[in-house]
């Protein structure tokens, strides 16, 4: 079966952006992009060569809609929440919406107040990545109110929901480690809330006992989410009197900050200790040595999650939407060398 053609095909013939085109063929009138009158014809014409039909929930919505999605996010110093926004943002555009971004900043009251000017806002539908969900029963009561469609990246009982197997990828990370033969494996632990990383921390656990070590836990180190506390702890492990022979941190930004703290001990990454994260955000293959992580599907669980609130807005009575998408081990030489 033929693939039908996309907004972005319609794009490429025509020589013009795909909000050009989504302009066009939705008629939008509100003036954010000038739309010259050959540029309209040039998008109609390439839309009838190629046979572009509307996607039938454009031409379905009831009459008022926003053509607009709202989107939550914990904040913008981790490019991990960049990808996932990215591929939110490719879907929304190429059915012909618009996006209505707020960033929390990993802060409870700022993401109260983010909630709070979505749910004031005339929105189709939201994409939400909460911290702090569980201390808004009020907010939550609100959205379950909403006519309008929300999809989660986190587990939510009973909605539409996208999420990572973090057991898996950390699974996969502590087989790696201990595979390499490292008795003393550092564990730094730094999130906006601890159950956030429980999952992490709980395969470290399970895992060095599993291999029949004992729990060291002047190893395990508990801190904020910067990339500034991975190098503090990384500085704090390599004082220990019998300082670890590797160390993991739960996302990448750590692991830039334990390398820097590596790095000044006059240590080599893996010669000397072996180094790895967790995300694979595009930093991690830059940094020397590149970082070995854990792949996760971020652009992935963005257009997911996009796709579910569209087919929600279609059929609202879909069964309830919900999808654990896999992640991969990535082995560079931050733990094997050349």
């Amino acid at each position: 079966m033929a693939k039908r053609p996309t907004q972005s095909d319609v794009a490429k013939l025509a020589g013009v952006s795909r909000a050009t085109v989504s302009y066009v063929l939705n008629d939008r009138m509100d003036g954010r992009i000038p739309i010259t009158e050959p540029t309209r014809q040039k998008v109609l014409e390439a839309a009838k060569t190629l046979g572009y039909e509307p996607n039938a929930l454009a031409r379905n919505l009831k009459s008022g809609a926003s053509y607009t999605i709202g989107l939550l996010m914990p904040a913008v110093h981790n490019p991990h929440y960049w990808d996932i926004l990215e591929g939110a943002e490719e879907e929304i555009t190429e059915q012909g919406y618009h996006l209505a971004l707020v960033t929390a900043n990993l802060n409870p009251e700022r993401e109260r107040r983010c909630l709070q000017s979505l749910f004031q806002q005339r929105l189709d539908g939201l994409i939400l990545m909460p911290t702090f969900i569980d201390m808004f029963p009020d907010e939550m009561g609100v959205l379950a109110e909403r006519t309008s469609p929300a999809v989660f990246i986190t587990p939510i009982e009973g909605a539409d929901w996208v999420f990572p197997d973090i057991r898996g990828g950390a699974e996969a990370m502590m087989d790696h480690l201990l595979g390499l033969g490292h008795t003393r494996i550092g564990f730094i632990n730094g999130a906006a809330r601890p159950h956030l990383s429980q999952t992490r921390e709980d395969v470290y656990r399970e895992k060095v006992l599993a291999a029949g070590f004992a729990l060291d836990e002047s190893l395990m180190r508990q801190c904020s989410h910067l990339m500034e506390n991975g190098y503090q702890e990384a500085r704090a492990l390599l004082s220990l009197p019998h300082p670890p022979t590797a160390i993991w941190t739960i996302n990448d930004l750590l692991a830039i900050g334990a390398l820097r703290a590596i790095h000044e001990r006059g240590l080599s990454v893996p010669g000397d200790i072996a180094l790895a994260g967790f995300d694979d955000i595009a930093f991690s293959r830059q940094v020397y040595p590149p970082l070995t992580t854990v792949h996760m599907p971020a652009y992935e669980m963005g257009k997911r999650a996009a796709e579910f609130l569209f087919k929600r807005l279609e059929d609202p009575s879909l069964e309830p939407m919900q999808e654990i998408m896999p992640m991969q081990l990535m082995i560079r030489q931050s733990t094997a060398g050349e």
